[in-house]
């Protein structure tokens, strides 16, 4: 990070949380960010770092924006007149904007700040913060800039709590589980993922997951890695899901094989705004579909009628040997019991072999029946999908289908 932080010093004012903001007499302005002495209020900003852009716009300053990168795509700021890449803007269109100032980040080439400079047009460079700690700062800083030392100051650290309330009742509306879902963000499928030192990790811890790259740091992890960890979400930039369940290296993995990959545009891992929010939202309604309007059952998509009964022998291990039409139905009485702790290996199996029968049986015992007959009844269901299903205390332990022997193999020493 001294580096990163050495290298940007020599390209613009740089602003990392522990920058400080001189004062002088107890005015709002002038005012000092970085080593950039601003005089008056911003009122006319291009700004390329979309991040700085999400912040700007949950403290209600985009009418103080006049242009803006192809990279800040909010809606509220649409018609803004784009000035390029926020790597490598179009000096020719910021200074025919003459802003006061320009915002970006670490991304922006040396010969795009020192040609701003050139052209006597001040450059703020926002590292991206990592902590909620330093996405403070940040509200802090921008508010300043356009508010003022004291004023702006305030309505930064303001519009910060509001997001920091709404991450912390998210947290704590989280139903209570044995154990944190694994998961990941993927950006491609070679390994750029959300690591333990970016802000997209706020969205997981926000949401009660585990990051299966929260040890790693810069945004880069090892395929290997990630295969090993084998989280059970992946979450993926918006077109990749297709590509992520057709790769060689993931298409084993248990998200894949039980569906549990879902597209978020990556923009909402990389801004510190509203759009974090709604990362936080989607994962949470992933993760826990009881939180979702409607009945559990309707979450998961189960249908049953009160003539239901599954055992031994029902479904199949594909489609095209699912003679009894149970298949679909079965993979979700699984993954349901996966999300309870009963289910102990790392894939369902659409097949209702002597795993599924442990684990149903397992279930009925921990819910207060007074029979576990490891058959699937209305009652059981009933149980099994309403909102007082008891979770397994212990969750069981995770093995393959290979390491159990097959789905119709798996003994009682797993659930001790």
């Amino acid at each position: 990070m001294m580096k990163k932080i050495l290298a940007l010093l020599c390209m613009a004012a740089i602003i990392v949380p522990a920058a400080g903001c001189a004062g002088e007499d107890g005015s709002e302005f002038p005012i000092t960010v970085g080593h950039t002495r601003i005089e008056n209020a911003v009122n006319d900003a291009v700004v390329l770092s979309d991040n700085a852009a999400d912040i700007i716009l949950e403290m209600g300053y985009e009418s103080r924006i006049d242009g803006r990168s192809d990279e800040c795509t909010q809606e509220k700021i649409s018609k803004v007149d784009s000035v390029g890449p926020k790597d490598n803007p179009s000096i020719d269109k910021i200074a025919e904007l003459s802003p006061q100032v320009v915002i970006a980040d670490s991304t922006m080439s040396k010969e795009a700040v020192a040609a701003l400079e050139e052209n006597k047009i001040p450059v703020l460079c926002f590292v991206s913060p990592s902590t909620t700690d330093e996405l403070k700062l940040m509200y802090e800083k921008l508010g300043m800039l356009f508010g003022g030392r004291e004023t702006g100051t305030k309505l930064g650290e303001d519009s910060f709590k509001s997001l920091s309330d709404a991450l912390d009742k998210n947290a704590k509306a989280l139903p209570d589980v044995p154990r944190p879902k694994t998961v990941c963000y993927l950006f491609d499928y070679k390994g750029k993922t959300v690591t333990g030192d970016m802000l997209g990790n706020i969205i997981f811890t926000s949401s009660g997951a585990e990051n299966v790259a929260s040890s790693m740091t810069g945004g880069q992890a090892n395929v290997k890695d990630i295969i090993k960890a084998d989280p059970q979400y992946i979450f993926c930039d918006a077109g990749m899901k297709d590509m992520i369940k057709k790769n060689a290296d993931f298409k084993k993995l248990l998200a894949v094989k039980n569906n549990r990959v879902v597209e978020i545009p990556a923009e909402s891992f990389t801004r510190g705004g509203v759009s974090v929010l709604n990362a936080v939202k989607t994962v949470t309604d992933t993760l826990y579909p009881n939180g979702k309007a409607g009945s559990v059952a309707e979450n998961y998509g189960i249908k049953y009628n009160k003539d239901i009964y599954l055992t031994i022998g029902n479904g199949a291990d594909t489609d095209g040997e699912d003679e009894d039409g149970f298949r679909d139905t079965i993979i979700i009485i699984q993954t349901r019991l996966d999300d309870l702790g009963y289910w102990p290996l790392n894939e369902t199996t659409g097949y209702y072999g002597d795993t599924t029968a442990v684990a149903v049986a397992d279930f009925q015992s921990e819910n207060g029946f007074d029979y576990a007959s490891g058959e699937i009844d209305k009652k059981t269901l009933d149980k099994m999908f309403s909102d007082n299903a008891v979770a397994r205390s212990k969750p069981v332990e995770k093995q393959s289908v290979d390491e159990a022997g097959a789905e119709g193999s798996a003994e009682e020493e797993y659930y001790e």
